[in-house]
């Protein structure tokens, strides 16, 4: 956009201004960086269930056994009480965890293997470290991924 302008009988071009086009610019990048890209995949199921398992796993060896406990599916919450979970879980020192494998064998339900790591006191007062694979079972209920104890089963 080159406009002419005349000033004191002399023609001459006027260029847009810088600043403008920055702005404008910026601007319009912003827009796009606020926006999500609407064609990006989304996560697969045993991506969203690794990382759902893996956050229940975080809160156990944190010691937050409310948040774990909030992980569970209604099923296994109306048979496990908090204060039963809290109190069976604060037997075992969790040390490490992470999962190992994702299996869905169906949209709603998928199979997990976490590798564990635990310490516990024996009734003598000797402290048992073990490692050890066990396997979850995780079910999709309402669009929403939930711990299955196997009390529930």
């Amino acid at each position: 956009m080159i406009e002419k302008h005349e000033k004191a009988g002399v023609s001459y071009r006027k260029l847009p201004q810088p600043g403008r086009w920055i702005g404008a610019a910026l601007l319009a990048l912003s827009a796009c960086a606020s926006v999500p890209e609407q064609s990006a995949a989304p996560l697969d199921k045993q991506e969203v269930v690794a990382r759902i398992a893996q956050s229940r796993w975080d809160a156990l060896m944190k010691g937050d056994f409310e948040a774990a406990y909030k992980l569970m599916s209604p099923a296994s919450r109306s048979i496990v009480k908090l204060e039963d979970f809290r109190r069976k879980q604060s037997v075992v020192t969790w040390k490490a965890a992470s999962v190992r494998k994702v299996e869905c064998s169906a949209d709603d339900l998928c199979a997990v293997r976490i590798d564990v790591k635990y310490a516990y006191k024996l009734r003598i007062g000797r402290t048992v470290e073990n490692d050890q694979v066990l396997a979850e079972t995780w079910l999709n209920t309402a669009g929403r991924w939930w711990y299955v104890s196997p009390n529930a089963l």
